[in-house]
């Protein structure tokens, strides 16, 4: 795949989560909300596959894979559909700008990496801190919105987990 097909790709899927987050608190819930999303992703999948021909492995180790890797972005996607019910999307934001530095984290226990330069520690901090001050007027914690920065640093953990 070329690389602006894979990039024009992940910006249709990515900028979609927003808007199916927000269809899902205005509605239907937010398990159709989820739901719906991952099965029309595994839909686009199978008439991709059927017209790209690439070839999909079906091994043991393989299927293995798409198992732990669906379960733990749906697992994540569940989380974050359900947090948002009781805090605003700037909050989210910001709360997933942890995803880069949980996932260092994770992949330094887990595969003994040894990637976190100061450099790289600085970029981390100074994203993190661009998006708190971005959306610093939506980090406003009321009611019930403990319970959705919890379920939201879960799928954060999930998603970064999934990913190492």
């Amino acid at each position: 795949m070329s690389v602006p097909a894979a990039f024009l790709g992940v910006v249709l899927i990515w900028s979609t989560t927003p808007l199916a987050i927000q269809w899902s608190s205005e509605g239907w819930g937010y398990l159709f909300g989820i739901s719906g999303r991952m099965v029309l992703g595994a839909l686009v999948c199978a008439i991709l596959l059927q017209i790209l021909k690439p070839g999909l492995p079906w091994h043991r180790d393989a299927r293995r894979t798409y198992v732990a890797a669906g379960v733990a972005i749906y697992g994540a996607m569940l989380s974050v559909y359900w947090g948002a019910q009781f805090v605003p999307s700037g909050l989210i934001a910001v709360l997933y700008g942890l995803n880069p530095l949980l996932t260092g984290l994770i992949a330094a226990a887990i595969l003994g990496e040894k990637s976190f330069t100061p450099g790289k520690l600085v970029g981390m901090a100074m994203g993190f801190i661009g998006l708190a001050s971005i959306f610093a007027s939506d980090i406003v914690l009321e009611g019930d919105a403990w319970m959705g920065v919890i379920a939201i640093l879960f799928s954060v953990a999930l998603h970064s987990l999934s990913g190492v």
